[in-house]
């Protein structure tokens, strides 16, 4: 047989093209293979990179906190961690627990509140899910900070301190910040120890919302849940506040379930108080010199909401813009004072009060009391203000002459 061998030639680089096609198709497949294995790789250690381990000391914990860049998350595994100092956090770095089980920053070894101060390194941080024992966060000129499913315990009052000489006994601080959010938090403080649970001091948008203030028992000896002495865009919505009523023979420590003042643009709605008492110490909700505030909604047991209008002690020596609707007061017994269901009061007779609108309110055995002498029945019922459609039942409508009501009953 005749071969022609340029066919020939010609077969078998086809055949050397075909076979070398095929392993170049291979070798780029084995690198693609290997090039998703260390993207796999350095995503395994950026994780491992962040994440606090059960055992580590401050140190090692500040240490993977300044490992993280904004926008990463550092994890923390279950465990107790002695806390000697400060937590150093990054802007934009959020500190999250990594299993369904808190871990526990544990600075009950400190002889005081173990004060933490932050600014801007806070902004735009989220912890959640951490228990801390004896530690207070101040954090000022921040901007979004949440504060999320944490539990806060065991903080330790200054030895000789009372209400009026000890400001700094509230767990979470917040001055001059924008955006921050307390929410599904626990906040408890035990007999010998008590304290405040968070503050907001010219805060803008700020939300407490959803979170747990004391169980009426062991974890409830608070001073005061909530303070609030906001610039604006304010809400304290759906907490729970119980306070042991043992505290109420101990005037220097009670100080009002929420307590607000000198503040502009607030809404305090859907909450539950318990155990403050019906004294001018005490009231579930104490409100005073501010404007744009708006109480709605509220179940109060044992004491009920306080208005005032003091001349001094604040830049708003007024009281203006006030709806106080749909609450739920529920008194011991009546009494024909402001202390005992919705009480308002002025001592300043340089300003008037505008626009205080209280209605449809139910308070079966309460009083609304609105008798001082100060008060501008004129400016009081401008702009929709008035007494209007309150269950009072067996209580007291006590108003100054002039204030317009109806369909009280």
């Amino acid at each position: 047989m005749k071969i022609n061998f340029n066919n020939l030639l010609w077969a078998i680089c086809f055949a050397l093209l075909v076979c070398s096609g095929c392993k170049t198709d291979s070798i780029a497949k084995d690198l693609e293979k290997l090039e998703v294995q260390d993207d796999k790789s350095t995503v395994l250690n950026a994780v491992a990179d962040h994440v606090i381990e059960t055992g580590m000391n401050l140190a090692q914990i500040n240490a993977v906190i300044a490992g993280a860049s904004s926008g990463q998350t550092v994890y923390v595994q279950p465990g107790t961690y002695a806390i000697t100092g400060k937590i150093v956090m990054k802007t934009g770095v959020s500190l999250v627990k990594q299993t369904t089980t808190n871990p526990i920053f544990d600075a009950s070894g400190s002889s005081a509140l173990l004060v933490m101060n932050y600014t801007t390194d806070m902004s735009n941080c989220v912890i959640s899910g951490i228990t801390f024992w004896n530690v207070r966060f101040s954090v000022v000129s921040s901007a979004s900070t949440t504060f999320k499913y944490c539990i806060f315990d065991y903080g330790k009052r200054a030895v000789n301190t009372n209400k009026t000489n000890n400001l700094k006994d509230a767990y979470l601080e917040f001055k001059d910040t924008n955006l921050s959010q307390v929410s599904n938090c626990v906040f408890s403080h035990r007999a010998a120890d008590a304290g405040r649970g968070v503050w907001v001091k010219n805060t803008t948008n700020a939300k407490i919302i959803n979170n747990t203030f004391g169980n009426g028992g062991t974890t409830g000896y608070f001073v005061t849940a909530i303070n609030d002495n906001s610039q604006s865009n304010s809400l304290i919505d759906g907490n729970v506040m119980q306070r042991n009523v043992a505290l109420n023979a101990i005037d220097s420590l009670t100080d009002h379930g929420i307590y607000a003042h000198s503040f502009n643009g607030l809404t305090i709605s859907n909450n539950t108080v318990s155990g403050w008492p019906a004294t001018a110490s005490g009231g579930s909700i104490k409100a005073r010199n501010g404007q744009n505030l708006n109480i709605s909604n509220n179940t109060l047991n044992d004491s009920g909401i306080l208005l005032y209008e003091y001349i001094s002690g604040t830049a708003f020596p007024y009281l203006k813009n006030v709806i106080v609707s749909n609450n739920t007061i529920n008194m011991a017994s009546a009494a024909n004072d402001m202390y005992h269901g919705i009480g308002y009061y002025r001592d300043n007779t340089s300003h008037s009060e505008y626009s205080i609108r209280i209605a449809d309110n139910t308070l079966p055995n309460g009083a609304i009391y609105v008798m001082s002498a100060n008060i501008n029945a004129t400016d009081f019922n401008a702009a929709g203000g008035g007494v209007y459609n309150n269950d009072i039942a067996t209580g007291y409508l006590l108003l100054k002459t002039g204030i317009s009501n109806s369909g009280n009953y």
